[in-house]
């Protein structure tokens, strides 16, 4: 079976076979979308909320929640997928620092509130999730049957 590495920043698109697969979700948050029909997977690992207008978001668009989530859409319906079937999973947003003031929103609860605020403005439902805590994970999609498989070190995998 065809196994695609996403890394931090980057989107990863299969058709019909295969394993869409990235590793070290702390803070970060992965995003996969599936179109059940076409059978067109595609996964994103946002490393950070929002781009700035001096970032090199247009290099990786796949780094910010603001321009992963379009980046997203634009390749998975360019391989063929109808965005009025999307259904998206996400997981990640560990907390896993200490932080000085408990009352501010972690890193990782920030990125998941972006992601989904991205998915909603673009009307993409999230079916499935596997979001903060305090570990961090790793996220396999399955394009055959669209199933995503969520991996916690020390814990059972689970299915979302």
């Amino acid at each position: 079976m065809n196994e695609v590495f996403v890394n931090m920043g980057q989107i990863g698109v299969l058709r019909y076979t295969g394993v869409l697969v990235t590793v070290g979700l702390g803070s970060c948050v992965g995003v996969s979308l599936y179109d059940p029909s076409s059978k067109v997977g595609a996964l994103a690992h946002v490393f950070l909320a929002k781009s700035r207008d001096n970032s090199n978001r247009e290099l990786i668009p796949g780094k910010y929640a603001d321009t992963a989530i379009p980046a997203l859409i634009d390749l998975a319906v360019k391989a063929g997928a109808n965005k009025h079937r999307f259904e998206a999973k996400i997981a990640g947003g560990a907390h896993l620092f200490n932080t000085f003031n408990a009352d501010m929103p972690s890193v990782g609860q920030k990125n998941v509130e972006a992601v989904t605020a991205q998915l909603n403005k673009h009307n993409i439902p999230i079916i499935g999730k596997e979001v903060l805590g305090k570990h961090g994970r790793k996220m396999s999609l399955f394009i055959d049957s669209g199933i995503v498989v969520v991996t916690t070190i020390g814990q059972e995998s689970i299915r979302i």
